[in-house]
């Protein structure tokens, strides 16, 4: 099987950089760099396709990567073509959005050591992680899985006054 090829991906940067301004200016105010990068084939984990992927690049890899610019850590979104070309512009809007959650910058807190660096990359977790079958059988008995329903709830109502005030 021949090696998935890698290239820069402007449209998904210029996507980025609307939804950061809007959404994720914690990035701005730690000047953290972000790289994208589409792949030509869709990975799969467990049999599902993956739609992207969220790294957080540091260490000896980012020295390689920034070798004119030193070894900062940086994020890197990669997202597969064929799934970036099937998908509306909302659904891209969602996909990059969703990544860029992942990307979290804060003050590091390390006072009593001079050499570290004044801001720390995380890699964010999603609000919840759960089985659909576990929701059929028990429901919503946990309290993230309480608000993410509540968000999609809210949304939706977001939405429908939204085309309620359109038809007038």
């Amino acid at each position: 099987m021949a090696s998935a090829k890698y290239s820069p991906a402007p449209e998904v940067k210029a996507l980025a950089e609307e939804l950061i301004q809007k959404y994720h200016k914690h990035l701005i105010d730690f000047s953290v760099k972000l790289e994208y990068v589409f792949v030509d084939k869709t990975p799969k984990s467990k049999g599902r396709e993956v739609w992207g992927s969220c790294k957080k690049i540091s260490g000896q890899n980012a020295f390689l990567a920034n070798q004119q610019e030193g070894s900062d850590p940086f994020f890197v979104i990669t997202i597969p073509e064929p799934i970036w070309e099937a998908l509306s512009r909302d659904s891209r809007n969602a996909l990059i959005d969703h990544y860029l959650c992942y990307a979290f910058a804060e003050a590091n807190q390390k006072e009593d050591d001079d050499e570290a660096d004044p801001v720390k990359l995380v890699l964010e977790s999603p609000d919840l992680v759960e089985f659909s079958c576990i929701v059929r059988r028990h429901g919503l008995w946990r309290d993230e899985a309480k608000a993410l329903v509540d968000a999609f709830a809210n949304k939706t109502k977001d939405t429908e006054s939204t085309e309620d005030s359109e038809d007038e």
